[in-house]
């Protein structure tokens, strides 16, 4: 009968740890899920900042081109692109590549290419190394 009272109490025992886990998985669940409905309205946030952005451009753009601005057109070309590339990099839904980081992924700026893009890509690793620090 002490048997049978020893493994009672025991799974008595194991029953609370159980409890305590499951509360403490709750509680973090819980914070992973605030946490990303910040991160998912940060996102929105950009988003909409990068919409502005771009309406800047465009709007600079025609000004630009009225006023035969052409080779600053040009420059403000290549940095659309390396922001779009940036954007896409930084907020592109987690796919399998197959084992290609994104470095290797053909949306990044090649370190090759002079010219226009290079401010882009300096802004794009200045943020990589920022999302690495923190």
């Amino acid at each position: 009968m002490s048997g049978s009272i020893a493994s009672y109490d025991q799974l008595v025992r194991q029953g609370e740890a159980l409890k305590k886990e499951n509360s403490h998985l709750r509680r973090e669940l819980e914070d992973n899920s605030n946490h990303l409905s910040k991160l998912e309205n940060e996102t929105s946030d950009m988003k909409e900042v990068l919409k502005h952005l771009q309406g800047k451009l465009e709007q600079e753009a025609r000004v630009m081109v009225s006023s035969g601005q052409t080779e600053v057109l040009d420059q403000l070309k290549a940095l659309q692109m390396d922001i779009t590339s940036l954007y896409n990099l930084k907020f592109a839904p987690e796919v399998p590549s197959g084992g290609r980081g994104p470095e290797e992924s053909p949306a990044a700026p090649g370190p090759q290419r002079d010219g226009p893009g290079e401010l882009g890509r300096a802004t794009f690793r200045m943020l990589e190394e920022l999302d690495r620090e923190r």
